[in-house]
């Protein structure tokens, strides 16, 4: 019983989710924001679930990792051709939000001197290398680092001990964690400043990646589940080991431990039986992941701020959010498939194979 592409899709949603949570919430500076139903100690009690969306990247990286393995293993020979086509979607999506929300919506708010800025950051940002316009295109440039190294990632996978493995991602990861969060070492050189901050992320996502293509490749989920299906109270059990993260991660607020809540919400989330409305639901979303995840800062924060938290409540805030961000993601999608569409014609008179 391994995780399927749907499952893995609806997973990546939710890591999404999580993060607008995380955005909109975990902040104990909530007032002039949003009106908290319940308070804890003069802290809203949805300031917890928002620094349990802290996972959200580790869960991202580890769907990442799980589906390219699955990738690499049904037809390595075709992988690069694939991971370029991967990174080719990616960067049109990317491509087209920059236009409307930088371009285009920085002109007509009177931010142009920001949005874009001038031609040298507007090209930075076109490319990815920097990601200045929107804080949280900042894992935009490690997951494409991930996707380039994805290949001998798995065929060290393949080749050697697993547990090994594990501890040296574990040890990057931790090293990784130290610069970022706690010494931060800077350059006068903006070029060295860059590369120290790319190490860093990426090494702070390589553990979650790596342990997400183990588990592709090992069949690790099968394994659990045949172990634990048989449980009466599998969901009362999965959905209690859930409850117990949000409540350790309230007393441990430090945000190295959210690596490792992501991977075991992932394992604990897919045990469970979903009811078949909520998973079209949670499906629903995952298609809207991307756009969800490249344009929601550019709503709370930058330019619709007072709109997005209008309605106080924070339940209410979040729907509101999610539901400019989907309006958006259709619009984004329909200029999407006009130019995947051109380019496959264009690809095709090239003769340019592209596998989806």
């Amino acid at each position: 019983m391994e995780l399927t592409k749907k499952q893995i899709s609806i997973t990546k949603g939710i890591a999404i989710l999580f993060m607008l949570i995380l955005h909109l919430f975990c902040t104990k500076d909530y007032k002039g924001l949003f009106t908290p139903l319940i308070i804890i100690n003069s802290i809203p009690l949805v300031y917890y679930f928002g620094l349990f969306g802290e996972c959200c990247v580790a869960i991202y990286s580890f769907c990442s990792g799980y589906g390219l393995m699955c990738t690499y293993k049904n037809n390595p020979t075709e992988y690069n051709k694939k991971s370029k086509f991967r990174l080719v979607k990616l960067y049109v999506n990317f491509w087209i939000i920059l236009f409307i929300f930088v371009v285009i919506l920085g002109f007509l708010t009177g931010k142009s001197d920001i949005f874009p800025g001038n031609l040298k950051t507007f090209i930075l940002n076109f490319t990815g290398i920097l990601t200045s316009y929107n804080g949280a295109w900042w894992y935009l440039t490690t997951y494409i680092f991930l996707v380039l190294i994805s290949k001998p990632i798995h065929r060290l996978v393949q080749k050697y001990n697993n547990i090994l493995l594990t501890i040296l991602s574990i040890t990057i990861y931790f090293i990784c964690y130290v610069e970022q969060v706690k010494l931060q070492i800077t350059f006068t050189s903006p070029i060295l400043n860059w590369i120290i901050i790319q190490t860093t992320a990426l090494g702070t996502n390589i553990l979650p990646f790596i342990i997400g293509s183990i588990f592709a490749d090992k069949k690790i989920f099968s394994f659990i589940y045949n172990n634990v299906n048989f449980l009466r109270f599998k969901n009362i059990i999965c959905l209690f080991g859930i409850l117990s993260m949000l409540l350790f991660h309230s007393f441990v607020e430090t945000a190295f431990v959210a690596v490792f809540i992501g991977i075991t919400f992932i394992i604990l989330f897919n045990l469970m039986d979903i009811p078949d409305s909520l998973n079209k639901i949670l499906y629903y979303f995952s298609k809207h992941s991307t756009n969800i995840w490249l344009i929601h800062m550019f709503f709370y924060m930058i330019y619709f701020k007072t709109l997005v938290f209008a309605p106080k409540f924070p339940i209410l805030i979040f729907i509101w959010l999610v539901v400019l961000c989907l309006i958006s993601s259709y619009a984004i999608n329909i200029f999407y498939n006009f130019c995947m569409k051109n380019i496959n014609y264009i690809a095709n008179v090239l003769h340019i194979k592209f596998s989806n």
